[in-house]
Order: C-alpha cells, then structure tokens, then sequence
C-alpha cells in the first residue's frame, strides 16, 4: 500500500492519503479532515460558537472538520470520503489518538542528519 502511494505521489496523482488513516504509517494530516476556515494570527483555525459550515458552504463540526451530513462521519477535504465514524470521535467531535497527538505526522527521525566526526565533534557530512 504505501508503495502504491509513494508512486502515486511521484507521478503527480493524489496526494498520498489513506482513507480511512492507519496510524502505522503516519501519513495522517490534520489538514486534509479541516474544512475552509479563517486563522488567527498564530495560524490556529478560528471556528465561531454554533459555526456549522465553512467558507465553502460545507457542514463542519465544533473543531472545523468536514462532516458527512448523512452520517455524522468525518470526511477527508478533497474527496469526501470518510475518514473517522461518528462513533470514533470524542464528545467535542475530535478524532481519536494517536491521530489527535499526532495532527502533522511529524516523525523527529525525519531530521536527524548523516554526521561524521572530525576532530571529536560531529560535522555533518555533505552531499556529493
């Protein structure tokens, strides 16, 4: 599956999505549930109290995320399909963990860097 994604993605298809989101492979992002909301100045999505719907007209839940009018399911931004059932979500319609922790799928091992040693102190080591 995430072969099919990655080749997917290299094509220049969809974006690399799995519906409904498998924790294991951390491709989940909070983004891809959010419906066209306004931002604060910190960047965070501003929802009005008894807000229902985005910019775009779409039905959206207390946190902004895109809701399955029929359902109550949460649904993915681009295609609609659904990603969490009603039944997952807690009593304030958040997703549950580790999708709720991890909301960027930020992996820290993304960053660690090739380092070699010079003079006993690591030096990163650059591209040739």
């Amino acid at each position: 599956m995430a072969d099919t994604l990655m080749h997917d993605f290299q094509a220049g298809g969809d974006k690399p999505i799995d519906v409904p989101p498998r924790s294991e492979l951390r491709t989940f992002n909070e983004n891809d549930i959010l419906g066209e909301l306004s931002r604060d100045e910190k960047g965070n999505v501003v929802v009005e109290k008894g807000q229902s719907k985005d910019k775009d007209g779409n039905l959206i839940n207390p946190r902004g995320y895109l809701v399955d009018a029929a359902s109550g399911a949460i649904v993915e931004n681009q295609n609609f399909q659904q990603m969490f059932t009603k039944e997952e979500l807690d009593e304030r319609g958040e997703v549950p963990a580790p999708f709720s922790i991890e909301r960027h799928n930020f992996n820290p091992h993304n960053l660690m860097g090739d380092f070699d040693y010079m003079d006993g102190k690591p030096e990163l080591m650059q591209s040739k």
